[in-house]
């Protein structure tokens, strides 16, 4: 099934920024499409930043399991993204 960058990223605020739905059924919330799951995680990590995260744990709008996985999700996009001296070879020492 394609995902939909319009629905990723109204899942994802949904779920992070108001609270008004969950990844999951529960708190009265329907729940999103499971298959969306990774595309907003990835998304989230990608566009917001750990305080947000951290706020919607502090919330109830994410549970620790989900917390976990975009976090693991956010610490490995940091970790592939390139120093300035790798984007730009001539910042390196020696040249």
């Amino acid at each position: 099934m394609a995902i939909h960058d319009f629905l990723r990223n109204t899942y994802c605020r949904s779920i992070y920024v108001y609270g008004t739905d969950r990844f999951t059924k529960r708190d009265g919330c329907k729940g999103i499409r499971e298959e969306y799951r990774e595309s907003v995680q990835q998304y989230f990590a990608g566009t917001y930043d750990e305080k947000l995260l951290e706020e919607a744990l502090e919330n109830g709008w994410i549970n620790q399991q989900e917390y976990d996985e975009t976090r693991t999700i956010m610490q490995e996009t940091v970790l592939a993204q390139p120093t300035p001296s790798q984007s730009y070879p001539e910042h390196q020492t020696g040249r």
